[in-house]
């Protein structure tokens, strides 16, 4: 059986790597944060305040951003929670890459293990991969953009011999947009919702379009792209 290690009393305890989870930590507790001495008294009373939600209410280039970014730094430092555990929300790709690395500055390589991250529609994007049978949907769906929604549709339109001059594809996207954005499914339109074509055209052919971007349909798009 080994001997157990004994330390004396004057033995060094293991210095921890500069710049590591261990090292920040120690740092947090000691009181050493240099991101805290570049706020404002304003700015460090959001980012030290824990718990609880906070509102922060500021006009441009005041440092909300930085606020935002210290605060989620501040909160991995202290260890109040995990990388995975924080959603940070914002709109454009250009806003998210800026948020990630600042608090990739002041946490190091940790900030690539923070997948709720990013903006309003990628994250949308991600949790419905994870959950897409819960609405109906297959992990691997399409996005088409609006530029392959026109070409779609206006293939769909010429099969279902609707007058595009009379119904043009823009239009069409506009009115499956204007049902999509009220929650609707095909099925789910009510009477009336499409105006005349509903009318001349009836239920079957408004769900076989406004059904369009399910797999089947994007299976046949694609083929027929290519």
């Amino acid at each position: 059986m080994a001997e157990p290690i004994k330390l004396h009393a004057n033995s060094a305890r293991p210095v921890p790597a500069p710049g590591g989870i261990a090292a920040r930590a120690m740092g947090a507790r000691a009181g050493n944060l240099p991101y805290l001495h570049e706020l404002n008294p304003e700015q460090r009373e959001a980012v030290e305040t824990l718990d609880g939600p906070v509102l922060v209410l500021a006009g441009a280039g005041t440092g909300k951003t930085r606020v935002l970014t210290t605060r989620i730094a501040h909160i991995l430092n202290l260890g109040k929670a995990r990388p995975q555990e924080i959603l940070s929300v914002t709109f454009t790709n250009k806003a998210a890459r800026e948020m990630k690395e600042r608090v990739g500055k002041m946490v190091g390589q940790i900030v690539e293990g923070m997948p709720w991250m990013g903006t309003f529609h990628s994250i949308g994007v991600k949790i419905l991969r994870r959950h897409a049978e819960m609405v109906g949907l297959k992990s691997n769906f399409t996005i088409l953009d609006v530029d392959d929604q026109i070409r779609l549709i206006k293939q769909l339109l010429e099969v279902e011999k609707l007058d595009e001059k009379r119904w043009p594809a823009r239009v069409f996207a506009m009115i499956l947009d204007g049902w999509k954005n009220r929650g609707l499914t095909p099925e789910q339109v009510p009477a009336g919702g499409s105006g005349e074509l509903r009318q001349r055209q009836g239920q079957e052919t408004i769900c076989r379009v406004s059904g369009a971007a399910e797999d089947a349909e994007c299976r046949r798009f694609r083929r027929s792209s290519s």
